[in-house]
């Protein structure tokens, strides 16, 4: 699905607005009075009234020290005042609070960068990009008008090409996949065609199958997901039946791409790749009946690399 976002919405409500549903740090429910209190700041600060915002914004974080949402909103009200030394002050108040830490040193980049320290916006995003926060909080760099000025500048542009996501080497296991490919049976025989393909940055490999025999097609998403550290699949043929092929989940292990189906089900499928040249990838389907003691052999074929 294509999605559409408003660069201003993302620089500047996204980035540092207290919206409902967004995560807050753990403290006593607040009064009656303390909640009027924050739904008039809030309202003020949606409304850009930045100066009675700021004011509404620290009246509520000297009676609750440890709300970080209220820290960061105060922040952006005072980086709008171009009151930045004090905004820095409040995104870091945000962040010792354990509010959007990542987003919150971002937030004092872009402080930086508008009172003209280019250096020590720099060396923050530097840092944040050695954390490895860097490709999530791209759209918000990329965003942001603060950094306008820094868009010549070389450092400032090794930092958001190291920004870009999927280069690290656990999304490059697969890549010896990726071509345009013959597949042949054990026996030489052609038995299909298969385009794959990296797409979305990288972050994504496209299998575009197609049987020798005509009739029948297939694709899947292959993927590396950060969150368990495996790589997935889901195939879909044009067969109709979504569930003919249920999905994949594996790793690469001694340089081969091993993929399961649900261990807790049966028959567990198991597929497997691997390069035996550069040009030449085997690829092998089995099935075991009973908790992955036995394997039986249910496809074996070996890509061969077209010619460019």
């Amino acid at each position: 699905m294509h999605r559409i976002v408003s660069l201003a919405t993302v620089a500047g409500l996204a980035l540092a607005c207290f919206v409902a549903g967004a995560p807050r740090p753990a403290f006593a429910q607040p009064s009656p009075a303390a909640s009027a209190a924050l739904n008039d700041a809030n309202a003020l600060f949606a409304r850009s009234e930045w100066d009675p915002a700021a004011a509404a914004y620290e009246r509520i974080v000297a009676a609750e020290p440890a709300n970080g949402a209220a820290w960061q909103n105060l922040g952006e009200s005072l980086l709008r005042l171009r009151r930045y030394d004090e905004a820095i002050r409040a995104y870091g108040r945000a962040k010792e609070a354990g509010f959007r830490p990542f987003v919150n040193d971002l937030n004092a980049a872009r402080a930086q960068a508008a009172r003209g320290d280019r250096k020590e916006a720099i060396a923050a995003l530097e840092r944040i990009v050695a954390a490895g926060a860097g490709p999530r909080l791209r759209p918000l760099i990329v965003a942001s008008t603060e950094f306008e000025p820094l868009r010549d500048d070389p450092a400032f542009k090794a930092v958001l090409d190291a920004t870009i996501a999927c280069r690290t080497p656990p999304y490059r296991q697969f890549d010896f996949w990726v071509g345009e490919w013959e597949v042949r049976d054990p026996a030489d025989n052609v038995v299909g065609r298969n385009r794959v393909t990296l797409e979305q940055g990288g972050c994504l490999i496209v299998e575009n199958w197609e049987s020798a025999r005509g009739g029948q097609t297939g694709s899947s998403f292959n993927y590396y997901d950060v969150r368990d550290r495996k790589w997935h699949q889901l195939y879909i043929d044009n067969s109709g039946n979504a569930g003919a092929f249920p999905p994949l989940a594996g790793e690469l292990k001694d340089g081969r791409m091993v993929l399961l189906s649900d261990e807790k089900t049966s028959p567990v499928s198991r597929w497997t790749w691997y390069a035996v040249t550069p040009d030449r990838v085997r690829q092998m389907a089995e099935q075991s009946t009973d908790g992955q003691k036995t394997w039986q052999t249910t496809w074996d074929s070996y890509y061969v690399r077209k010619p460019k």
